[in-house]
């Protein structure tokens, strides 16, 4: 019986002796493995501080980001108000109409014309605010001018008539009312003229 109990103090010793080296190689374990906890909890205490910062840093760069497309729009609005006034400069000019009734009175007006929207002569008449009647010719895109300012045109005699008779720079004009255009500085006369023919 003593060989049954040395071998089973043996047993128990190895087994034991086992134990605690399986014991002591687990704690060894845990302890590595609480240290590499703790590394990774400061690692992503790290990371989320950076990400906070990260966070901020995008809230301050939308801020911006933001102020800057009001500043571009209000910079925008003051380009296109400054191309258009600009462009009205560029395309525009001041022209003198005169109109002569015949009996020593004349109306003297002063435009201010946009190239390609009120630069024909008819755009300065209607402007004028004179009473006016006139003749539309679609086939010729334009107008005969009867009456200005209740001075109308008459036959005065088998081959004569006083009429609305259009100048421009001094010079008879050879074309119509609407197809005669204006540049700067022009003088447009409508005078109340005997024709013969």
């Amino acid at each position: 019986m003593s060989n049954v109990y040395r071998v089973l103090s043996a047993v128990l010793f190895i087994w034991a002796l086992f134990a605690s080296i399986g014991v002591g190689y687990f704690y060894m374990l845990a302890v590595d493995l609480e240290v590499d906890n703790q590394r990774l909890r400061q690692e992503l205490a790290s990371a989320e501080e950076t990400v906070s910062k990260a966070r901020n840093l995008i809230k301050v760069i939308n801020s911006s980001l933001s102020n800057l497309n009001q500043s571009y729009q209000s910079l925008l609005a003051n380009y296109t108000e400054a191309l258009d006034r600009l462009r009205l400069d560029l395309n525009s000019g001041y022209v003198s109409l005169v109109v002569d009734f015949g009996n020593g009175t004349s109306k003297y007006f002063k435009f201010l014309v946009v190239y390609g929207e009120n630069d024909t002569v008819f755009d300065l008449l209607l402007a004028s605010g004179l009473d006016i009647d006139y003749t539309e010719y679609p086939e010729f895109n334009d107008v005969f001018i009867n009456c200005i300012g209740g001075v109308c045109g008459e036959v005065t005699g088998e081959s004569s008539g006083l009429f609305w008779l259009l100048y421009v720079n001094g010079e008879a004009s050879q074309r119509g009312a609407k197809q005669t255009t204006v540049v700067e500085g022009d003088v447009i006369e409508w005078r109340y003229r005997e024709v013969t023919w």
